[in-house]
């Protein structure tokens, strides 16, 4: 119930913010936060009353989409970075089916993973980014050689965030979760199938606790610039989604 309260007063707080006052970076949590929300209100109409319609929700996200669409064609920036802006773009697609946001984050795939006109991929960074890029164009074009390269980078992602260095892990589990949906562990031979599913039933424990921790710093923080909040924000929105489906399956 505690969570409930704070993401719902988190949301409330969130109608009044400009978000292109906020560095790009920053906005990948709030963007998915929004998705997750919309889909919500699109599955259980009547939350409306506590998130808003669900048009509404749509044009908060597109609001932060939009600056991804100039932010993807920009070829100075960093691969990382570009990269994450354009796997944001296609991840909405898949709600907004816009044909523009699709085009942009697949033509900056592209120019992402082939450099200089190549006609091989090539791996400019083994990120969170570049590993839910590749997941992403296997899913919109069918790039078997995407799936290919995405499968390793989650088996040595799932290698080395046994140790507690790995900084981003948040970032790779949304990787792995996306790896999942969009080509899942069936591409991999039955006993590679059998140690990544162990693994990540390791890793889920880990960003558990990782997650608590985020909203607990954000309990008592507030927002600071050492709380990531949009993160926070996706988070919370995730686990509400689980709670009404939890509570929508016991009614049924």
């Amino acid at each position: 119930m505690m969570e409930k309260g704070l993401f719902h007063d988190l949301y409330d707080r969130l109608r009044v913010v400009n978000f292109r006052s906020y560095s790009p970076d920053k906005l990948s949590g709030y963007l998915h936060g929004y998705l997750t929300v919309y889909t919500m209100v699109r599955i259980y109409p009547w939350l409306e009353s506590d998130f808003g319609v669900a048009y509404d929700i749509h044009e908060r996200a597109k609001e932060i989409a939009r600056w991804y669409e100039v932010l993807v064609q920009k070829k100075d920036l960093p691969a990382d970075s570009r990269a994450g802006y354009a796997a944001d773009l296609m991840d909405v697609y898949q709600l907004y089916s816009d044909v523009d946001f699709l085009g942009k984050g697949v033509d900056a795939a592209y120019e992402i993973l082939t450099p200089w006109g190549s006609e091989k991929l090539v791996l400019p960074c083994r990120t969170p980014n570049i590993c839910r890029l590749l997941c992403n164009c296997y899913y919109f074009t069918g790039d078997v050689e995407c799936g290919e390269l995405a499968g390793k980078l989650i088996t040595e992602a799932l290698g080395y965030t046994r140790g507690n260095h790995r900084n981003d892990l948040l970032g790779w589990w949304d990787a792995i979760c996306l790896y999942d949906d969009v080509i899942g562990l069936m591409e991999l031979p039955f006993e590679e199938q059998e140690r990544l599913g162990e693994e990540r039933s390791r890793l889920s424990v880990r960003v558990r606790q990782v997650e608590d921790d985020m909203i607990e710093q954000f309990v008592r923080m507030g927002e600071v610039s050492s709380v990531d909040v949009g993160q926070v924000f996706y988070i919370l929105a995730k686990r509400e989604f689980v709670a009404y489906n939890k509570e929508y399956e016991k009614k049924e």
